[in-house]
């Protein structure tokens, strides 16, 4: 009998330690709009632009694909955390940069004209003042992203530059150690 009870206990912690953990979100596409050639699409680009020029306004897209299901997210308050890890390549001008939270898939063919429209009242930023690694803190978008639809609707984070910044960061056609990572962990 203390067999039964010891492999039931055994069982009963593998499936705990199954749901808890971190994870890295797999990126579907990475783009970027230009205002100054709004016909233009930029998946395939070396580059990520966020430009807040007036007039001359870049905004970069990040989908990624929704597994939190599967992740035993199921709460906005079971994504304990979550991070966003860019590399500033190219800074033209430093600055802020706000990474906003978009429900639905964004297309490698999107251009300014048919862009879509982020939810400005989820919101985190960084400061970004030279190339380099930067890590913004994405929870409470990862949080409106499970709210929304935990399982099979795409997401997408939008980063847009204030005050004039500019900045280039690594897509993934440039590098795959490089590129946007977006990492979440779940609550235990």
């Amino acid at each position: 009998m203390r067999y039964l009870y010891a492999l039931v206990g055994i069982f009963l912690l593998l499936a705990a330690s199954a749901t808890a953990g971190s994870f890295k979100a797999q990126m579907d596409v990475d783009t970027y709009v230009d205002e100054n050639n709004a016909n233009q699409s930029f998946s395939d680009g070396d580059l990520l632009w966020a430009t807040s020029d007036s007039g001359k306004e870049k905004q970069t897209y990040l989908s990624f694909i929704n597994l939190f299901g599967s992740q035993s997210i199921f709460k906005p308050e079971q994504a304990k955390s979550a991070t966003l890890t860019l590399d500033a390549a190219k800074v033209d001008k430093p600055g802020k940069i706000t990474a906003y939270f978009l429900h639905g898939a964004t297309f490698g063919t999107m251009t300014w004209y048919d862009k879509l429209d982020y939810d400005s009242s989820v919101s985190d930023s960084v400061n970004i003042d030279k190339e380099g690694s930067y890590t913004i803190d994405v929870t409470n978008i990862v949080q409106k992203a499970v709210e929304v639809c935990t399982e099979g609707c795409p997401y997408s984070i939008v980063l847009v530059a204030d005050n004039g910044a500019s900045v280039g960061f690594t897509s993934s056609e440039a590098s795959d150690q490089k590129k946007p990572i977006l990492e979440y962990t779940n609550a235990d």
